[in-house]
């Protein structure tokens, strides 16, 4: 039997494609690398989670009871079977009564339970009331019994610790290392993009109003994600008003096999992002670990990331016209892009999920969760 701590992370809403993302990499990285025994909890039944015999194979799976609506009771129904068992509860997004169900299950436990809650924000959290009133006074009085708090920007980390009353630690999401073969030298003329096509978080009409307008040459781009269906008819428009595009821009729907849509990663030199926010954005670490350039709307974490190193252009969000010249001067070489090799290379030393998993495990440690 280990003697491992018992880390497990506990995400009701969780499907199969949180598994590869910081929801299930985290605890899974944990467990790879011999920090911690780790287990993860989504209201999905084992059977639907095939990631769990692939991508994260040896992170074990206890399923979470949907008895109540409010994933907040069924949490605490869960803590109340299993808390004993555990040292270590991570979770996301800490509201008002995932605070209490931390700071109860804290005293049940006599504190030997400790909790850690990942914050996963945008720069909303700008906009957020902290001022002093009942309720804040309380959540101040409950946050500062978690063990841990981490969030993934270091400009928002500076803002929380200096102007509220949460005080939490910068920690980045990665991407995980594959065992694969190396990147070829020379990349194709690809712009790749990958998300959820035309949900307004990603904002795919910016995008393509930005593509009808490019003199594309021999390059191609490629649009990978599952389509919302109210856009689809956006696309036929698109493609009917732009018949040329059709051997150009390709929309490839959603990929769940990690290596085919690795590959397609391998092969496009530039990757784009629209989006009208992002917490972190995965998909720029996951870019740049494969050798892409990012191109992406003037985000916090699209600068933190790409921008000290040099592997980034940005444009104001939703200017298609900024877009489409920076995009133009990629095609006609105005802006010589970084080998892919030393992109590659950045990601590697800075986010790579064993790196990141590390520190997190030294956070948990000087936390006293030893």
């Amino acid at each position: 039997m280990s003697n491992k701590k018992k880390f497990h992370c506990i995400f009701p809403v969780g499907q199969n494609v949180h598994l590869i993302k910081d929801v299930g990499m985290i605890p899974f990285m944990l467990h790879k690398e011999g920090y911690y025994d780790s287990s993860i909890s989504f209201y999905e039944n084992e059977s639907d989670l095939p990631y769990l015999l692939s991508d994260v194979k040896g992170l074990k799976y206890k399923r979470i009871s949907k008895i109540f609506k409010n994933e907040d009771y069924n949490i605490f129904i869960f803590l109340l079977c299993n808390f004993w068992k555990l040292d270590i509860v991570m979770m996301f997004h800490p509201s008002f009564k995932k605070l209490l169900l931390a700071n109860l299950f804290h005293f049940l436990s006599f504190g030997a339970l400790k909790f850690y809650f990942k914050l996963d924000i945008d720069e909303s959290v700008f906009d957020t009331d902290f001022s002093q009133n009942i309720k804040n006074n309380i959540k101040k009085m409950l946050f500062r019994r978690v063990d841990l708090i981490t969030v993934e920007t270091s400009k928002i980390n500076k803002f929380l610790n200096e102007k509220t009353y949460i005080k939490s630690k910068l920690l980045p999401n990665g991407f995980k290392s594959e065992e694969m073969k190396s990147l070829p030298t020379e990349k194709e003329n690809l712009f790749i993009t990958v998300g959820r096509i035309g949900s307004y978080s990603k904002d795919t009409e910016t995008l393509l109003r930005a593509i009808q307008n490019l003199e594309l040459l021999d390059w191609k781009f490629l649009i990978i994600g599952s389509i919302e269906e109210d856009f689809k008819t956006k696309i036929d428009e698109f493609f009917s008003e732009n018949p040329k595009l059709t051997t150009s821009v390709f929309f490839l729907g959603s990929i769940s096999d990690r290596k085919k849509l690795n590959e397609y990663y391998k092969k496009s030199k530039v990757f784009v992002l629209s989006s009208r926010y992002e917490s972190f954005g995965l998909v720029i670490v996951e870019a740049l670990s494969q050798g892409n350039f990012i191109v992406s709307t003037d985000l916090i974490p699209s600068r933190e990331i790409a921008d000290s190193a040099g592997y980034g252009k940005f444009y104001p969000i939703e200017d298609d016209v900024s877009l489409r010249c920076i995009l133009q001067d990629i095609i006609h070489q105005k802006y010589l892009l970084p080998s892919p090799q030393s992109i590659e290379n950045y990601a590697n030393e800075n986010y790579n999920w064993s790196v990141i998993v590390t520190k997190l495990y030294n956070m948990l440690e000087k936390n006293n969760l030893s």
